[in-house]
């Protein structure tokens, strides 16, 4: 091999071995170029927003990393004067300007990351707030997955309430709606991307559930949560109803659960019904229903729409108050047939109230467009659906089944009557 083979072929090798020593000195100094120091940031548990002088208001609950475990829900024994979270509220003509503004009170730099639910004003949703799901959807550390709520009065003031066995009101109020989604249907929880999907559907429509203080007193001071029964709790009260990002009204607990029941939400369900109705028209027993499912077909007839309901579920008899014999076969149809009557008026209550507000909050634009193509499309080419929507009927169809009825096949009332 020549001298000069020889060079070229060394100083290939050194060039080979220098960009690999590169390489991996750049695996050792890379790193975002974002990155920042966990003390630097203030974690924000809850957000909320009203519309006031004609500006955003913006308030944002922070978790405080100086409070330590307390009866509020640590698992330590001691107790600290220092509340589990902070808040902050701002104003500005664009949220990102409320948000920035919190720099000039707080030592952290806002973190949205592990954000638990977003509280609205009902003067903000009256107006409407597409551009907060915008922010949502687009702000790359902004949380889709929040749970919305709306509240009658001023939004900020739901996010200063202490809750009892949690100290994280975010996480809380969280548990909260998950755990009455799957124990009781009325409200199933609405997160920021579902809220958005809904109203850029056909329907145009979708449901915000109600957050509200059972009094008049916020309980904001760590010494307020030590005692059993607080004057003034967190709570859950109506349905919010939303179309084309505006609040348009209010449905009841009671027309809020009929619409759980059309449009297949019910998971676990209690209903009180009279066990013999032909005696007295009260509720004396009740069932846990512990499987529910509705499918929703569109017919045309004649001049309009008729939505056929199909309800067909099944649960546990869990009280009576009756002497009812639940050993024979006729008792038990007559309570379900009590069952059926009260679900198809609940139902009934529910699809009234839905078409006083003209808010297609059932997702019956979405069946027909799946259902009925053509007629759906020239629904829209007519830009008739409110028209078309005022005209629907609904016939539904409910088949309750009593799949257990306890420990016992004989109610007390009728031992006692021996």
């Amino acid at each position: 091999m020549s001298e000069k083979k020889q060079i070229r072929r060394k100083l290939h090798l050194k060039g080979r071995s220098f960009l690999l020593v590169l390489s991996l000195l750049s695996l050792l100094v890379g790193g975002c170029w974002d990155d920042r120091e966990l003390n630097e940031l203030g974690i924000v548990s809850g957000s909320a927003y009203d519309w006031e002088d004609d500006q955003w208001k913006a308030t944002y609950q922070v978790i405080n990393p100086s409070s330590g475990s307390s009866s509020m829900g640590g698992s330590g024994g001691g107790s600290t004067s220092s509340p589990p979270f902070l808040t902050y509220t701002v104003k500005g003509t664009t949220i990102i300007q409320a948000v920035e503004r919190t720099n000039l009170t707080s030592t952290r730099q806002l973190f949205f990351s592990h954000s638990r639910v977003t509280v609205i004003g009902e003067s903000l949703a009256k107006r409407g707030f597409s551009q907060l799901i915008d922010l949502f959807l687009r702000k790359p550390d902004a949380r889709e997955t929040v749970y919305v709520f709306i509240t009658e009065g001023e939004a900020g003031r739901i996010l200063d309430q202490l809750m009892q066995l949690t100290k994280n009101q975010g996480a809380g109020i969280q548990l909260m709606i998950e755990q009455e989604a799957k124990l009781t249907s009325y409200f199933p929880g609405t997160r920021m991307y579902e809220l958005a999907m809904q109203l850029t559907s056909d329907s145009g429509s979708t449901t915000v559930p109600e957050i509200k203080l059972t009094g008049n007193r916020v309980m904001d001071r760590t010494d307020d949560t030590a005692q059993t029964d607080l004057p003034s709790r967190i709570a859950f009260g109506r349905l919010g109803v939303l179309k084309e990002d505006r609040f348009v009204g209010w449905l009841s607990q009671r027309e809020a659960f009929g619409l759980s029941f059309m449009t297949d939400k019910i998971k676990t369900a209690n209903i009180s019904f009279p066990s013999i109705p032909e005696k007295s028209d009260r509720a004396d027993a009740s069932v846990t229903l512990l499987h529910s499912s509705t499918s929703v077909h569109p017919i045309w007839e004649n001049d309009h729409y008729v939505m056929d309901i199909d309800i067909k579920a099944g649960g546990t008899l869990t009280e009576i108050g009756s002497e009812l014999d639940l050993e024979k076969a006729s008792s038990m149809r007559q309570m379900e047939r009590s069952i059926e009557n009260n679900i198809l008026e609940i139902i009934d209550n529910s699809w009234h109230a839905v078409k006083k507000l003209n808010a297609d909050v059932t997702g019956f634009a979405v069946s027909i467009h799946r259902n009925h193509p053509k007629q759906w499309k020239r629904i829209k080419q007519e830009d008739s659906w409110d028209t078309v929507f005022q005209k629907v009927e609904i016939r539904p169809h409910v088949k309750v089944k009593i799949e257990r009825i306890g420990l016992s096949g004989r109610s007390y009332k009728s031992l006692e009557l021996k």
